[in-house]
């Protein structure tokens, strides 16, 4: 079969046209995959860099997708291997998609719409009318947390983030205030400070100095010391650690969540791809992909795109 495979970390994935056919276990079902998306996580299993990642070459990347099983049922499924022509799925581990979806628009959404959906309902237990701020917000993840943070019935959304233009677009997407991270320290101190005197939960897709310094500008200015803050770290793009003294612990009610793989479990993953692709059926979100043939892949890789790559089987 047609694939993209990685045969050393240092080279990342190379195009391949005659790759085994996966052989399935008597948990699993093949499938015939029409869409899988380039995220974030799928690129670090690709250079072996990712927590979960297994490390055993060869290997095809590709964490999840849209595809058809033998009876003819379309399906977004999560099993690693996704970027190829088939794969093979534990089953259960997939979720049948509403009629009148777009099986491109689905690969890409699911993932960053999950990271949102389970850190909001699962970890920090989101109340409506609760406030949040989204550190990394004009990423393609954060645009998703805005508009599942305003569809849950948050009452204030607060997006921070560097793209400026992105930012502005937010507004119309659900966020109530915006805060830019601008080269001026003292200027994103004060406004962080100001918007997070009731912030409820933060869902944060940054960490780093990043989420360390907007801890400090945010702690000193609570108004209550008594209200909760859940702070949910999901990524790690501005750094793989951060700088928290325990005082931060100490002078309000601060609670670190992790939300990831591992910290939610598979039932709960399962019903919130039920209900994002509920929320897509009723009222489609605001996301832009990009298909890209599977032979392209190795150029594809790495690009710089405003969307979602998703690659799909070349006719």
């Amino acid at each position: 079969m047609k694939a993209a495979v990685v045969r050393d970390f240092t080279q990342g994935p190379k195009y391949e046209t005659d790759y085994e056919v996966p052989t399935p276990k008597q948990d699993e079902a093949l499938i015939n995959v029409t869409a899988a998306a380039l995220s974030n996580r799928a690129r670090s299993d690709a250079d072996g860099s990712h927590y979960a990642a297994e490390g055993i070459l060869p290997m095809i990347p590709g964490v999840d997708g849209v595809g058809t099983l033998a009876n003819g049922k379309k399906v977004y499924f999560v099993g690693n291997g996704s970027f190829a022509e088939t794969v093979a799925v534990e089953k259960g581990h997939w979720v049948t998609i509403p009629s009148g979806l777009d099986d491109v628009k689905i690969a890409g959404l699911m993932n960053p719409a999950l990271s949102a959906w389970m850190a909001l309902k699962y970890r920090a237990k989101f109340k409506r009318g609760q406030s949040v701020m989204i550190l990394g917000a004009t990423g393609n993840a954060g645009s998703m947390a805005v508009q599942i943070a305003k569809r849950m019935g948050a009452k204030d959304i607060i997006a921070v983030g560097r793209n400026t233009n992105k930012l502005a677009e937010l507004t119309k997407l659900g966020a109530t205030q915006t805060i830019a991270l601008t080269d001026d320290a003292d200027a994103v101190k004060t406004a962080l400070g100001t918007a997070g005197t009731e912030i409820d939960i933060v869902l944060d897709y940054l960490w780093g100095d990043v989420a360390a310094n907007a801890m400090w500008a945010i702690i000193p200015k609570r108004k209550e010391e008594s209200q909760v803050l859940k702070w949910v770290e999901i990524g790690s793009t501005a750094g793989a650690t951060a700088p928290i003294p325990g005082a931060a612990f100490r002078a309000v009610k601060l609670q670190l969540i992790g939300s990831g793989q591992g910290s939610v479990g598979v039932l709960a993953i399962i019903k919130s791809f039920k209900a994002i692709l509920k929320a897509e059926k009723q009222m489609p979100f605001e996301f832009t992909t990009k298909a890209v043939g599977l032979s392209e892949l190795e150029d594809a890789w790495h690009e710089k795109n405003p969307e979602r790559l998703v690659f799909v089987p070349n006719k």
